[in-house]
């Protein structure tokens, strides 16, 4: 049984380890001149939701229909979520912003900033001049709030690019329309 135990942990860790060069982008050269946008790609998974995917192109605002919701949380519940900003001349920054009342946990890469005001909680993760990547990851865990009256929120993206060598960056917003506990 711990031969199967360590095994078992063993191809976790090496597929964790390959998703993550995978996921974190490739080298790339910057142009001399970019004015192409990233792309955003923002997935939350968990209880009642599924696997919800998002992207900008095409969209830069997702909602349900009629313009309620796109989805409904559950109150005090853990959700998993992955950001995802993509760019061929090079991603400079990406950020994700949620209400302050959710509980952020297995945030990655560590290089993650985490800032909080009274209304929201970002996460920004930094690109690199000096060494450029087509895309960068924020990935980690929620838990939503144990709300009884309900919350209404957009999940906020960002996604810059670098503009090239000497130009100025060019930038991506996405938003979500999303509840917790409102039905």
């Amino acid at each position: 049984m711990r031969t199967d135990n360590f095994s078992t942990a063993v191809v976790k860790l090496l597929t964790g380890a390959l998703g993550a060069l995978v996921l974190a982008g490739c080298a790339t050269t910057i142009p001399v001149t970019d004015t192409q946008q990233p792309e955003i790609t923002l997935i939350v998974t968990g209880p009642g939701v599924g696997r919800q995917q998002m992207t900008d192109p095409p969209k830069d605002s997702w909602t349900g229909p009629g313009g309620v919701q796109l989805f409904d949380l559950k109150p005090n519940t853990v959700y998993r979520f992955t950001l995802t900003v993509s760019d061929q001349g090079g991603a400079a920054r990406a950020q994700l912003r949620m209400p302050v009342s959710f509980t952020v946990t297995e945030l990655a890469p560590a290089t993650v900033v985490q800032v909080a005001d009274s209304i929201s909680r970002s996460l920004t993760l930094q690109g690199s001049r000096a060494n450029p990547v087509t895309g960068l990851i924020i990935s980690g865990s929620f838990r939503t709030p144990d709300t009884g009256s309900g919350l209404s929120f957009e999940f906020q993206t960002e996604g810059d690019d670098f503009g090239g060598a000497s130009g100025r960056p060019n930038q991506r917003f996405m938003n979500v329309s999303a509840s917790v506990g409102a039905h």
